[in-house]
């Protein structure tokens, strides 16, 4: 009987467990997706001025510029920043 229990209580233990890595995995995967596609536009003298839309800036009337993303894909990439010693 206490065999028993324990088979069930463990077998729902693991079924908690692989439900909720699921689930963050898929949530951590939308709200990127999201925030990926929004453009944002700010003024290049004034980068702490943001807008979802293109404009001129509050603070000094400049056209606002798209905001580029950042590409990951190089920051670990150190073979163009090696320096020769002579």
């Amino acid at each position: 009987m206490k065999k028993s229990i324990l088979i069930v209580l463990l077998s729902v233990a693991v079924a908690i467990a692989f439900n909720s890595c699921n689930n963050s995995t898929s949530n951590s995967t939308a709200v990127a997706s999201k925030t990926t596609d929004k453009e944002i536009y700010t003024c290049s003298m004034h980068p702490e001025v943001r807008s979802d839309k293109p404009g001129d800036c509050p603070k000094c009337g400049m056209k606002l510029i798209k905001m580029e993303t950042a590409d990951t894909t190089k920051i670990n990439d150190h073979s163009d920043t090696t320096m020769k010693m002579k």
